[in-house]
């Protein structure tokens, strides 16, 4: 792998690693790794001011920069660092002897500490985000596991939204600690593979007002962090809980971390069901907003976490075979350009299309023709 400068880039190369936009406010990736560099997406490229990319080893290797190898290879190095001391922090804050009441002054700072990495890894490498996020994903997902996922999900919507510096790390700390509640709940009950009696879910329903209660007691969080805890449970149109809360009325903390927790909760794997697809899930978020979701926080997590990557080969209901060209303001109704049969070659917007109803992600484009 090297890297090469876009002016130098040719047709054909092939990437090898994701492309993404280059600040954390328009956090989306543009290019999956593995795909053959078009003319087109060159051009594309160069728009969106890219200045550079890591393109596969194959004939031009007078690319290379040692200096840019070194320094990225120190780069990831910190970035797993930091993971790793997360997860260690974390597993020992979550995993108390017994009941916690309140957070020491060295879980506090522990909490603040890997805040300030999410924040700074994510806006100094946009990659970083979608690799650990399936790096993070398993069947062995530890609540404190969950909650960090969530938390760097969350600093990037907060980044989709425009939000302070100071409302993003507010956002990511009540990720974090969102569901320390459960610290306190029967563990049988969180692990429990099959559906809870009445009685176990009405357990469950206590850990909001619990972790908003270890935040209180622990007198280190303000008054948003502590919402974002209490009322990440509820649901647009008023049926979530603790406090049945509808609309704006819950708070916009809140209203963003419902939307990641319920988007890594299905995307993961889980010893009685398969995780869904990003895609799946993303059409179902999107069919529950103004009902479970806040629409504009929907959104801006599709913008952060695009299912359709340009250079994505999807299959459509009908059979046809595309590539993805470009997207839409729906980001689940992409531009794509039809690979095969009479039609080959032939732009297709699926957002005015109607007989394509669904869209399966198979791969990326490497310029083959699937024909018929």
């Amino acid at each position: 792998m090297i890297i090469v400068n876009v002016d130098k880039l040719r047709e054909g190369m092939q990437l090898a690693e994701d492309v993404c936009t280059t600040t954390a406010k328009e956090y989306k990736i543009l290019f999956k790794k593995g795909i053959f560099l078009s003319s087109h997406m060159i051009n594309m490229l160069k728009e969106k001011g890219i200045k550079s990319v890591h393109i596969v080893t194959g004939g031009i290797d007078d690319y290379t920069s040692p200096e840019n190898t070194k320094r990225n290879a120190s780069e990831d190095a910190l970035r797993n660092a930091h993971i790793t001391r997360a997860l260690t922090d974390l597993d020992e804050i979550f995993d108390a002897s017994e009941e916690i009441k309140e957070l020491s002054q060295s879980a506090v700072q522990k909490v603040d500490n890997i805040a300030d990495d999410i924040i700074n890894d994510i806006a100094n490498d946009t990659s970083f985000l979608g690799n650990q996020m399936i790096a993070l994903q398993n069947y062995d997902d530890y609540t404190y596991k969950h909650c960090l996922r969530v938390s760097m999900m969350a600093s990037a919507v907060s980044f989709e939204l425009g939000l302070s510096d100071e409302e993003t790390k507010e956002v990511v700390i009540a990720g974090l600690l969102h569901d320390i509640g459960k610290s306190n709940i029967d563990h049988d009950i969180i692990i429990k593979p099959g559906k809870l009696t009445d009685e176990e879910f009405e357990e469950i329903k206590r850990h909001p007002l619990i972790g908003y209660n270890i935040l209180k007691n622990s007198g280190e969080y303000n008054a948003n962090i502590m919402s974002g805890v209490l009322f990440h449970q509820e649901k647009y149109d008023g049926t979530g809980y603790p406090s049945g809360l509808v609309g704006k009325k819950i708070p916009l903390i809140a209203r963003i971390l419902t939307v990641c927790d319920v988007f890594d909760a299905l995307t993961s794997n889980r010893p009685y069901r398969k995780p869904w697809s990003v895609a799946e899930t993303e059409e179902y978020m999107l069919g529950g907003c103004d009902r479970h979701f806040d629409y504009e926080v929907t959104k801006a997590f599709l913008r952060a976490f695009n299912p359709y990557p340009i250079g994505t080969v999807v299959q459509l209901s009908d059979g046809r075979h595309g590539v993805v060209i470009d997207h839409n303001e729906n980001v689940l109704r992409p531009v794509v350009r039809l690979i095969g049969g009479a039609h080959n070659n032939e732009p297709l917007d699926l957002m005015n299309d109607f007989q394509s109803l669904t869209i399966s992600v198979t791969g990326l484009y490497n310029g083959d023709d699937f024909g018929q």
